[in-house]
């Protein structure tokens, strides 16, 4: 007995650029995705796909920049990680967390790549300073503080959760003794 037709037709998606249905695998790899791309349509099937071999996930840091304005307005940005949860530092309180200062931030794409093409971490903007650590934000709003740029490249899969990497710089926090 044949497979229903929206079965098959599952497996398809219109492409505008091509003017037709063409498979999802064709579409999740094309370059440079359109607005229609079929990623959350192909979503139950990417799984499938990445552990069959055919495609490959990819993913591509964009910086984000801030206006000019809004970096002279605002003094430079600190923050610390608390039991897995980015919080602003406020001036007053102590913590015995480590303090990191915010010296950007990138936000995170995931793109598929057929198995041939490389799938290595992609910087888009300047690349961040050897001497920071990344600090991925989650989706689900946790934070994890890598030790460097390079584990991050060695595990790019880390990536496919993440919202946004800021880059950090730890700083020493300096206590400062007022008379009563």
């Amino acid at each position: 007995m044949p497979a229903p037709a929206d079965a098959r037709r599952s497996q398809f998606t219109w492409c505008p650029k091509e003017e037709r249905f063409i498979p999802l695998l064709r579409c999740l790899t094309c370059r440079p995705p359109c607005p229609a791309s079929a990623v959350a349509v192909a979503e139950p099937h990417v799984a499938v796909w990445v552990a069959a071999g055919k495609i490959k996930e990819a993913f591509t840091m964009k910086s984000k920049v801030r206006s000019q304005e809004t970096q002279e307005e605002s003094p430079a940005r600190f923050f610390l990680v608390e039991d897995g949860t980015v919080r602003d530092l406020n001036p007053e309180e102590y913590s015995a967390a480590t303090v990191y200062e915010a010296l950007g931030s990138y936000g995170v794409e995931r793109r598929f790549v057929k198995p041939d093409e490389k799938a290595d971490l992609v910087f888009e903007g300047k690349k961040p300073p050897k001497d920071t650590v990344p600090v991925l934000v989650l989706k689900n709003g946790t934070a994890a503080v890598l030790s460097s740029w390079d584990e991050l490249a060695s595990e790019p899969a880390r990536l496919a959760e993440a919202k946004e990497v800021r880059v950090a710089r730890a700083v020493k926090q300096v206590f400062v003794l007022k008379p009563l």
